[in-house]
C-alpha cells in the first residue's frame, strides 16, 4: 500500500496560524471579562490561559496527523478555547447567582490554607483521609502551592484536566470505533453546553471526567489488541477515580469484564490469544472485587449503610438530593428493573421543556430534547450495535456502565444535581449517536480494506 504523503506545508502553517488565531481569539475575549467582572487573580490568569493553550497544541496536532485530518486540530483547539471560558461562566454563576455558596469555593478556600502550610514547610493536611472530598482539598493545595492562591487559576487547571479527559474519550471512540462518525461524535462531545459547564470548576466532576477519559482511552486499547498495556492505563485511572468516587469505578471495572467477554483474542498472539485473554479476565475479576470493597468503605464514610441493601441506598440517596427548587420526584429503580426505562429517560433526557423554571433548566431542557430527537433518528444504526457487540465490544462496556449508571443515580432528586452529574455519562452514552449507519460483515470485507483498517487501527493506537 502507498504511503500517505504529508500536508503541503502551506496548508501546515495555514493550520497553525488557525489554532494560534483561535486561541489568541478567545484568551483575549476571556482576560476583557475577567477585567470587566473585576475577578480575583487577574495576572495569574494573565500568564496561565496561553500557556495552557499552548502545551495543548502539539497533541492536537499529532491527533490530526494520525486521522489525517489537518482540520481537527483546529477543533480541538477551539473546543479547549470553550472548556476555558465555560470555567469563567462557570465562577461568574458560583459568586454572583449562588453568593458564593458553592463547592468550588470552599475547595478554593480549603486549598489556600493548604498551599500557605506546604510552602511554609508544615506538611500536615489535618484531613481525616485522602478520598472523596477530603481528597479534592488536598489536590487544590497541591495545585495553589505551584500557581499561588487564585481561585480562577484554579477553575482554569481544573476545566483543562476535564478537557483531557473528553480529549482521551475521543480517542478512545477513534480506536474502539474505527468507522464510526468522528467528527459527529467530537462536535457533541466537545460542544454539548453540559460538558462545557459543568466539568469546568474546582470539584469533583472534572476529576471524575479525567479519570473517565484514561479509563475509557485504556479500556479502548484494551479491546483492541493492546491488552497489557491497556489494563495498565484502565488500572490506572479505576484507581485515581476510586479515590474519590469509588462506586463510579466500580461500574467501569464491570463494564470492562463484560466488553472483554465480547472481546476477541489478540490476533497477533496467535495461538497464545485465548490464553492472554483468559489472563488478562482473571486479573479484571481480581480489580473487580477489590474496587466492590472500596465502594462498601465509601458508602460507609457517606454514611449510608450497604446492607440495607439496594433499596435502603437509593432511598438515603433520595432524601440526601431532593432539595431546593430544581428538586422533582426521583423514579429510582429500587430492585426493580421494570423501572430501568423510565429512570434511564429521566437522567438522560430531563428536564423536559415543560419543567423548566430557570435559565439554566432551559439550557438543559433544549440539549435533552436534541440528544432524544438524535436517538429517535440514530435508533437503527444503535440497534444494529447493540446486536452486533462482538464486533463492537465498546459499546457492551458502554451498555453495561450506563445501566449501573441509571441504576446508582435514579434516585437523585434535583434537575441541578442531576444535570451535573450525568456529565459522567453522556460522553459514553454521545457514542451511540456516532456508531456506523451499517454493519459490513468482517467475512465479505475484501483483504485491501482489511488491510487499510488494520493499518489505520495501527496509526490511531500508538500513543
Amino acid at each position: 500500500m502507498a504511503a500517505t504523503r504529508p500536508a503541503p506545508f502551506e496548508t501546515r502553517v495555514a493550520v497553525g496560524i488557525g489554532g494560534a488565531l483561535i486561541g489568541v481569539t478567545f484568551t483575549v475575549i476571556g482576560l476583557l471579562l475577567l477585567v470587566s467582572l473585576q475577578m480575583s487573580g487577574l495576572p495569574v490568569a494573565l500568564f496561565l490561559t496561553p500557556v495552557l493553550l499552548a502545551a495543548s497544541w502539539p497533541a492536537f496536532v499529532r491527533q490530526a496527523r494520525r486521522e489525517r485530518d489537518q482540520r481537527l486540530a483546529q477543533l480541538l483547539m477551539l473546543a479547549l478555547c470553550l472548556k476555558l471560558f465555560g470555567s469563567l461562566v462557570r465562577y461568574w454563576v458560583a459568586v454572583y447567582v449562588y453568593d458564593g455558596f458553592a463547592d468550588a469555593l470552599m475547595y478554593h478556600d480549603f486549598g489556600t490554607n493548604l498551599a500557605m502550610r506546604f510552602r511554609g514547610g508544615d506538611f500536615s493536611t489535618g484531613l481525616d483521609s485522602l478520598s472523596s472530598t477530603d481528597f479534592i482539598r488536598f489536590f487544590t493545595g497541591l495545585v495553589y502551592t505551584v500557581t499561588g492562591s487564585s481561585v480562577y487559576a484554579g477553575f482554569l487547571l481544573y476545566s483543562w484536566l476535564a478537557f483531557w479527559g473528553m480529549f482521551y474519550l475521543y480517542r478512545a471512540f477513534v480506536i474502539a470505533v474505527p468507522d464510526g462518525n468522528r467528527r459527529s461524535y467530537a462536535r457533541l462531545l466537545f460542544f454539548l453546553p453540559s460538558m462545557l459547564y459543568w466539568p469546568s470548576s474546582i470539584g469533583k466532576e472534572a476529576w471524575m471526567l479525567f479519570c473517565l477519559g484514561l479509563a475509557a482511552f485504556g479500556t479502548a486499547r484494551l479491546l483492541t489488541g493492546r491488552p497489557w498495556r491497556g489494563m495498565a492505563l484502565a488500572g490506572v485511572a479505576m484507581w485515581l477515580a476510586a479515590i474519590v468516587r469509588a462506586h463510579v469505578s466500580g461500574m467501569v471495572v464491570l463494564g470492562l469484564v463484560v466488553a472483554y467477554l465480547f472481546a476477541r483474542p489478540p490476533r497477533r498472539l496467535g495461538a497464545l490469544g485465548p490464553a492472554v485473554k483468559l489472563v488478562a479476565l482473571a486479573a479484571l475479576l481480581v480489580v473487580a472485587v477489590g474496587l466492590l470493597g472500596r465502594t462498601q468503605s465509601y458508602l460507609l464514610e457517606k454514611g449510608i449503610d450497604p446492607q440495607d441493601g439496594v433499596t435502603g441506598v437509593l432511598a438515603e440517596t433520595g432524601r440526601r438530593t431532593t432539595q431546593g427548587g430544581s428538586g422533582f420526584e426521583a423514579p429510582s429503580t429500587g430492585a426493580s428493573l421494570a423501572k430501568l426505562p423510565f429512570a434511564a429517560v429521566t437522567i438522560l433526557f430531563r428536564p423536559f421543556l415543560f419543567e423548566v423554571h430557570n435559565a439554566q433548566a432551559a439550557i438543559t431542557a433544549l440539549e435533552s430534547t436534541l440528544l432524544l430527537a438524535l436517538v429517535l433518528a440514530r435508533r437503527r444504526a444503535i440497534w444494529q450495535a447493540v446486536r452486533h457487540l462482538r464486533r463492537y465490544p465498546y459499546v457492551a462496556f458502554i451498555l453495561v456502565y450506563s445501566a449501573l449508571f441509571v441504576v446508582a443515580f435514579s434516585s437523585i432528586g434535583n434537575f441541578g444535581i442531576l444535570a451535573r452529574e450525568r456529565t459522567q455519562l453522556l460522553p459514553f452514552f454521545l457514542v451511540l449517536l456516532a456508531v456506523p449507519a451499517s454493519r459490513a460483515r468482517p467475512a465479505a470485507t475484501p483483504a485491501p480494506t482489511r488491510d487499510r483498517r488494520a493499518d489505520a487501527d495501527r496509526q490511531l493506537a500508538r500513543a
